[in-house]
């Protein structure tokens, strides 16, 4: 079966696709559907907990990538492509 030119193959035991195992809880709410306030109180603390987790995670990843400075090669092409635009 294709789904958006991708192939999905259900895994044996298994009715749901690959993509609907990749989504979230905040994806599979329903937009119209009424929460009760405790259990909205209780989605918003994991998922809280869960944007912290995931922003320090990539922050320990990444932070030290993204302060090398921007190779020389790179800038000129940038500059170069820049004033070829405004000719």
């Amino acid at each position: 079966m294709t789904r958006y030119g991708l192939a999905v193959l259900p895994r044996q035991g298994d009715q749901r696709s690959l993509a609907a195992g990749a989504m979230s809880k905040a994806d599979r709410k329903c937009p119209g559907a009424p929460r009760s306030p405790a259990a909205g109180k209780e989605e918003e603390g994991v998922d809280k907990a869960f944007d912290l987790w995931l922003q320090r995670g990539l922050h320990q990843l990444y932070d030290t990538v993204a302060k090398e400075p921007i190779p020389e090669d790179l800038l000129r092409l940038i500059e170069d492509d820049r004033t070829a635009r405004k000719d």
